[in-house]
């Protein structure tokens, strides 16, 4: 998975790469399925939002059997701190990101990805 991220995902654009990071690798119409619940968007609108996170290298599309399979191109402990990092001096003005252990109970993330986006926080923090 690539570290590179330009920008940060919109809402949608993050419940995605949730179920990305979940599941791996899933088609649009996984996508749709899983996510109609919580947009009520059509099919042809999760292809468009897929289409711009392709565009955004927030996922690669891989065609299978006539069918794309979509797979989180950044990598969830990356994303994640740069988000934690930019939240915390743009909205909190902090001089640095909270300690990962500020997010031991989350259910996105095992043991190993919280000392990782420790590491990942101290290094958005030297920049």
């Amino acid at each position: 998975m690539s570290e590179r991220i330009s920008d940060n995902p919109t809402k949608p654009e993050l419940a995605i790469l949730k179920l990305l990071w979940r599941s791996k690798d899933l088609s649009a119409r996984q996508i749709h399925t899983e996510i109609t619940e919580q947009f009520d968007w059509s099919y042809s609108t999760v292809r468009t939002v897929l289409e711009r996170m392709t565009d955004k290298e927030l996922v690669t599309k891989t065609p299978i059997d006539g069918v794309n399979i979509y797979e989180a191109e950044v990598g969830k402990v990356a994303l994640l701190g740069r988000m934690i990092s930019d939240f915390s001096k743009r909205v909190l003005e902090l001089d640095g990101a909270p300690a990962a252990a500020f997010f031991a109970n989350s259910k996105l993330l095992s043991e190993n990805e919280l000392e990782e986006l420790e590491q990942a926080l101290g290094k958005w923090e030297d920049e």
